[in-house]
């Protein structure tokens, strides 16, 4: 329950885009390899 009144919720259009681009996709990661994003080690 998001409101207490009756409201519409707005949808977007399902639209085809460009995909399967792994070099557009990791272009802004901090530090990437073989189009992974890297994340330092958090559990030992």
């Amino acid at each position: 329950m998001t409101s207490v009144v009756s409201v519409k919720m707005r949808r977007r259009q399902d639209v085809v885009t460009e995909g399967e681009d792994a070099e557009a996709v990791t272009s802004n990661a901090p530090v990437s390899e073989d189009h992974f994003f890297l994340v330092p080690k958090v559990v030992e």
